[in-house]
């Protein structure tokens, strides 16, 4: 075929031109546009199976979507309780925090009243032999 159509173009260059070469024979070849029958089904199978594959893609892209969408949710809640515990646990210590200091502003008054009273008591015992 691509002999075909060299020699059809070198022919036309050689009649333009205004030389004519023996050796070289004209030929036309008709074409037909419609499509054999096997090419036909061959090509809708084609385009069946592109669609098809098309509609995977589609799936499989909102399966990623809601996939990602349902592993964001799970991220949030879980920062939202580890948040909460967080907080639960630093208003606790807080709370600790706050008890254990007035125990020992309470045992060190207590402390210091003990020692006032046995500093009385050393004194009047010193002070009255």
């Amino acid at each position: 075929m691509y002999s075909l159509m060299l020699s059809s173009k070198l022919a036309e260059v050689l009649i333009y031109s205004g030389k004519t070469v023996r050796s070289v024979t004209l030929c036309r070849a008709f074409v037909s546009a419609t499509p054999r029958p096997l090419q036909g089904k061959e090509e809708a199978e084609q385009c069946q199976n592109v669609k098809e594959a098309a509609d995977a893609v589609k799936d499989g892209a909102k399966q990623v979507k809601e996939t990602t969408e349902y592993i964001q949710d799970v991220a949030s809640n879980t920062s939202g309780r580890v948040s909460k515990m967080t907080k639960d646990v630093t208003e606790k210590v807080t709370e600790t925090t706050d008890s254990v200091t007035e125990k020992a502003k309470g045992s060190v008054s207590g402390v210091v009243g003990t020692v006032k009273n046995a500093t009385d008591i050393i004194k009047n015992k010193m002070g009255g032999d």
